[in-house]
């Protein structure tokens, strides 16, 4: 039920027609709550990942006021202190790329919004979750009406982008913080509602997706940014690079760049496992089978969401240049063509070898983190293989590009307990599956969280 634009009054009122037809039918006609109640959170799952695609457009760089740097331990290499969004390098990108002569291009810096926009999406496991207790979610899917208005959804959400966002130009004047945050809380404020209302059957689940969407409908009509009034624009300051040709450059190894990824992602995938576990719970309510629910949940979930973190992370550190241009230090862009940052070489006051690297230990490569005068926050050199050569060109005040002996004892003890907790989901999977599920969508956390911090032990003291 893609709305169409508030922008007039009749608009806004066939909106509230269109959506309070549907409970005039429930409840006056003895149409099907259940449908209904799947149709709507169909929508709202729908409209997540297109608030991702959107927000990759938006011209106007977020408020970077907000954009504050983890706080948690810098040798720390998932990265998972902090905001969801603000810990990212790549909010800060300056840049684009083109894409298609018809279409705008893509900011960079704004990937993480539509990351955020896309991984929200786990919301389906806290719908079917309830939904599952009074409606039989697949085989409602899998009727011939609701399948067809499933896909009229999602061509009715491309015709409303097409029309209200890039013909219009509004991308233009919209923040990608903007777009995600009323797609996000409204996703969330109906997962909330249908959890107040559950005890009303599929009826109480269509009240409460309905009154979300008039809110939220409501709230456009008023011309306000919804749910999140406080955002203001942002700016990133001039880059003045020194207008000489590179005498060194470095680049990061592209194989450490990539398993750093997969790696980070994995962690990202892994950490959602309570959402894959409410989702399978709701599958496996109705008439779906446990193996295929376990290959979507367990799998297709997971992939996607560690996929995105993954593409994050690539594009953060894998398209950078290290240059030494006269007397600074320049991180250049390769894909978006464009100076990232400088830093005079001088002014580098202290450059940290960041202890905490699994992969850069693994490959032979070296992450440093450069503390400098004028920069507020500290700047990254990547995943260098010819370390060597770059501290010698950046005259990087490095104490050792040696890493200390990790204490192997605490490696080889998380290493068995991790391969147990594994072999013994395993086992439970093939002979109890939901005892299965319920231990690898609650156990893969804890194991993360276990691990991260048996890292720490390991790490030579500081």
């Amino acid at each position: 039920m893609a709305s169409p634009s508030n922008d007039s009054p009749v608009a806004f009122l066939v909106t509230v027609a269109a959506n309070v037809a549907p409970l005039i039918g429930v409840f006056g006609l003895g149409w099907s709550a259940r449908t209904f109640a799947v149709v709507y959170a169909i929508e709202l799952v729908v409209a997540l990942p297109f608030a991702g695609v959107k927000a990759l457009f938006a011209r106007r760089p977020p408020n970077y006021d907000e954009l504050e740097r983890p706080d948690g331990d810098p040798d720390e290499s998932d990265g998972s202190a902090g905001d969801s969004v603000g810990p990212s390098d790549l909010s800060r990108r300056r840049g684009s790329v083109p894409i298609a002569d018809a279409l705008p291009p893509i900011y960079l810096r704004n990937v993480p919004f539509a990351s955020r926009a896309f991984g929200a999406a786990s919301l389906a496991g806290a719908f079917l979750f309830v939904l599952g207790r009074f409606v039989d979610v697949p085989a409602t899917l899998a009727d011939p009406s609701v399948a067809a208005s499933v896909v009229f959804l999602v061509v009715s959400h491309v015709g409303v982008v097409e029309r209200e966002y890039f013909r219009t130009r509004r991308y233009e004047t919209t923040t990608p913080r903007d777009v995600v945050a009323s797609a996000t809380t409204e996703g969330t404020l109906a997962a909330a509602a249908l959890m107040l209302a559950v005890v009303g059957g599929p009826a109480g689940a269509l009240v409460a997706f309905v009154a979300v969407k008039l809110f939220a409908e409501w709230r456009g009509y008023r011309g306000e940014v919804a749910f999140d009034p406080e955002e203001g624009e942002g700016t990133l300051p001039a880059v003045a690079a020194p207008d000489a040709s590179p005498t060194a450059e470095v680049r990061p190894d592209r194989r450490a760049v990539r398993l750093t990824a997969l790696w980070r992602g994995a962690i990202s995938a892994v950490t959602a496992g309570p959402a894959y576990l409410f989702a399978w719970v709701g599958l496996t309510a109705g008439s779906a089978r446990a193996v295929a629910a376990a290959v979507v949940c367990f799998g297709l979930l997971p992939a996607g969401v560690g996929g995105l973190k993954a593409v994050e992370y690539a594009l953060t550190h894998g398209t950078l240049r290290y240059q030494r241009r006269a007397d600074a230090v320049v991180a250049y862009d390769g894909l978006t063509e464009t100076v990232q940052w400088t830093t005079p070489a001088d002014d580098v006051r202290d450059a940290e070898l960041c202890e905490g690297e699994l992969v850069d230990r693994a490959r032979d490569t070296r992450t440093f983190s450069l503390t400098a005068f004028a920069d507020e926050y500290d700047l990254n050199v990547a995943h260098l293989r010819e370390y060597g050569r770059a501290v010698e060109a950046f005259d990087l005040p490095v104490e050792t590009t040696a890493f200390g002996p990790l204490d192997r004892r605490v490696v080889g003890a998380a290493v068995a307990v991790g391969a147990c907790g594994v072999a013994a989901v395993a086992g439970l999977a093939a002979s109890a599956p939901s005892v299965g599920a319920v231990a690898a969508g609650f156990g893969g956390p804890f194991g993360v969280v276990g691990l991260r911090r048996a890292w720490r032990w390991a790490l030579p003291a500081a």
